[in-house]
């Protein structure tokens, strides 16, 4: 073996490992461009829903105390939490933004996954297929109703 073969040997296989390179930097790239979409989405969706809770909430407040402040201290005294807002509200509340922190969370994990069975796909040469689990995201869900409901009561 002369060093003219052991050298384009090595050149070949570093041009390999360079175009390899540039294809795992790409996907790692687009995946996280894509995970950025889903957090900016996600956080977009809390904020508009915790505002408009707030909203619901303070003005189901305000007319309480307004009501209270009305009736006067006996009536208050009486049945206070009467003049509190109802604890449904405060539940639906929670579990809106349990909703959208579950599904930002399973959105998250799928396009990870997917980004890193296409970089491992890459690596040894056979595509790996995304075997997505339903049952987790349904799991997420009811854990969510479950607390919801224990914070209810």
């Amino acid at each position: 073996m002369d060093i003219g073969t052991v050298v384009e040997e090595v050149k070949g296989k570093v041009e390999t490992l360079t175009a390899q390179g540039q294809k795992l930097a790409q996907i790692s790239f687009d995946t996280l461009k894509q995970a950025n979409g889903i957090v900016v989405e996600k956080f977009q969706t809390l904020v508009k829903t915790e505002t408009e809770a707030a909203k619901d909430l303070y003005a189901a407040t305000k007319l309480g105390l307004d009501k209270a402040l009305a009736d006067g201290i006996k009536a208050v005294a009486s049945a206070p939490t009467s003049y509190l807002p109802p604890s449904d509200k405060f539940v639906a509340v929670f579990n809106d933004t349990l909703t959208v922190l579950s599904d930002a969370g399973e959105a998250l994990y799928q396009t990870f996954k997917s980004g890193f069975d296409s970089i491992q796909g890459e690596l040894t040469g056979k595509p790996v297929a995304n075997k997505r689990k339903a049952p987790a995201k349904r799991r997420t869900r009811t854990a969510a109703r479950k607390s919801a409901k224990t914070a209810a009561a």
